[in-house]
């Protein structure tokens, strides 16, 4: 009898082990499904919460880590749980990629990342969602494209903190002359609401009116490849499509290539470095771009240069830059936000709940501080009343520029896989080819070598590896 329940007692030993490992993996799997908003904290235990803060020494950077801004919302946020620690800690741009991926190698990396960039970045696997912990009527006060974003296969994978956008401006003493201030953005949009390949045409076509800008009504940044790459983006939905399949083809880049020149030939569209804000304030230009929100806050600059003839805000208007608008418009510029993750051994889902709700509650407090300066906008929209009256903006200036910002929805979701890829194949190879094209180092040539290069690198990452080989837990710049 006893020799009997010696195999019963490894059975179940067995089956037990077997069970919670099956639980975890399950977790791992499915991180989404097992994290709990509710999970019971215990007061008796303390938790440490590793928070890497990036900075760039940029004009747009989170607040020094000695600034009371952090010890205030620490502060509070341990007023409601005291036994938290949190540790923050200060990651140059530069070391940010190494910093990550060391850490990452050894499974833990921190439970918080604050970073900021133009196309958001999955660095993991043990990158967490945070879907359950953001209400249907949170996410409806974030704007639809800093949602877009961060989502990734079905899942939002960072809080959306600060939107620092790409933007155009425009004469609205001249755009006025085309239709009242209500059909503004129309008329300068038109049906489409984009404004590349034929829309280009359109645009020039609705610009005609203004009989005296006798040439280039248009000027734009000399050396600047991110408008030709937010066209090519939105022009072909993504540049990658659902099963890893290049949409972006080079009849479609030469195309575009193409009409860019033609624009500057036919005296639409001048290329300028030096005078591009001079020209347009002097009221020599109707549009100008890219430009930042720093645009509107050169008005006691502007009193004092006589040979400007446009006020500033009054006479500036705020345009979407081309390929923004609607399904698929991609709005350029940089954003920051916060990404959540668990260590490779799980902490469990009561760390996993501290996490999300400091980082919930960081996003929405920094997304404010950041954009103090009128550089920036908070991109959950329910702060907006609070920041107008700390930057001092109109309510027009307000309106204009939550209807632009309210003009794109992003692009389509990708999985993991093939969202990182498209995010490397643009900054490793279409962001190249086209800032040598703009440059002068590449001609309509390069479009037929682009899609070479996209093509090898897409299918590369379709083989699968070699046996005995493991893919690596993300794709590095």
């Amino acid at each position: 009898m006893q020799h009997r329940r010696i195999p019963i007692a490894l059975s179940i030993v067995i089956l037990a082990v077997l069970g919670l490992g099956g639980w975890q993996w399950w977790q791992w799997l499915h991180p989404h499904i097992a994290l709990d908003p509710q999970a019971k904290i215990n007061m008796e235990r303390t938790y440490l919460i590793d928070v890497w803060v990036e900075m760039d020494d940029s004009i747009v950077d989170p607040p020094s880590l000695d600034d009371q801004f952090w010890s205030d919302l620490v502060a509070e946020f341990q007023s409601i749980y005291p036994n938290v620690h949190i540790s923050l800690v200060k990651v140059a741009k530069a070391d940010l990629d190494q910093r990550m991926q060391d850490a990452l190698a050894k499974g833990r990396p921190p439970h918080i990342l604050v970073a900021s960039s133009k196309w958001f970045r999955l660095w993991s696997d043990l990158q967490l969602p945070i879907d359950r912990f953001m209400s249907e009527t949170e996410r409806q006060q974030v704007f639809p494209f800093a949602l877009a974003r961060v989502m990734v296969g079905e899942n939002l994978m960072a809080w959306p903190c600060q939107i620092q956008p790409n933007l155009w401006a425009g004469s609205r003493p001249r755009l006025k002359q085309l239709a009242g201030e209500e059909a503004l953005l129309h008329a300068v949009l038109g049906e489409g609401g984009n404004w590349f390949l034929d829309d280009w045409q359109n645009l020039r076509d609705r610009l005609k009116p203004l009989r005296d800008l006798r040439q280039y009504p248009i000027a734009h940044q000399q050396g600047a490849s991110e408008t030709l790459l937010d066209v090519l983006v939105a022009a072909s939905q993504g540049v990658v499509g659902q099963n890893g399949e290049l949409l972006l083809r080079a009849e479609l880049v030469g195309k575009v290539l193409n009409e860019w020149q033609m624009m500057q030939s036919e005296k639409f569209m001048l290329l300028t470095q030096g005078s591009l804000l001079t020209d347009f304030l002097s009221g020599k230009r109707a549009m100008i771009g890219p430009v930042g929100l720093w645009f509107w806050s050169l008005g006691e600059k502007a009193k004092k240069r006589a040979n400007w003839a446009l006020k500033v805000p009054q006479d500036l208007v705020l345009l979407p830059g081309p390929g923004w608008s609607g399904s698929g418009g991609y709005m350029s510029g940089k954003m920051v936000d916060i990404a959540v993750f668990r260590h490779r051994r799980f902490q469990g889902q009561a760390h996993a709940r501290l996490s999300m709700e400091f980082a919930k509650e960081l996003s929405q407090k920094l997304g404010l501080e950041m954009s103090r300066t009128g550089l920036g906008i908070p991109a959950d929209r329910g702060e907006l009343d609070t920041w107008q009256s700390l930057v001092g903006w109109t309510p027009q200036q307000r309106a204009n520029l939550e209807e632009v910002l309210g003009l794109s929805s992003g692009l389509p979701p990708l999985t993991p896989k093939w969202h990182e890829a498209r995010r490397q194949l643009i900054y490793r190879i279409l962001k190249q080819g086209l800032d040598d094209f703009v440059n002068g180092k590449a001609g309509l040539e390069i479009a037929d070598r682009l899609e070479t290069d996209m093509r090898l690198f897409l299918e590369a990452i379709r083989t699968p590896p070699p046996k005995g080989k493991r893919s690596q837990t993300r794709i590095s710049p």
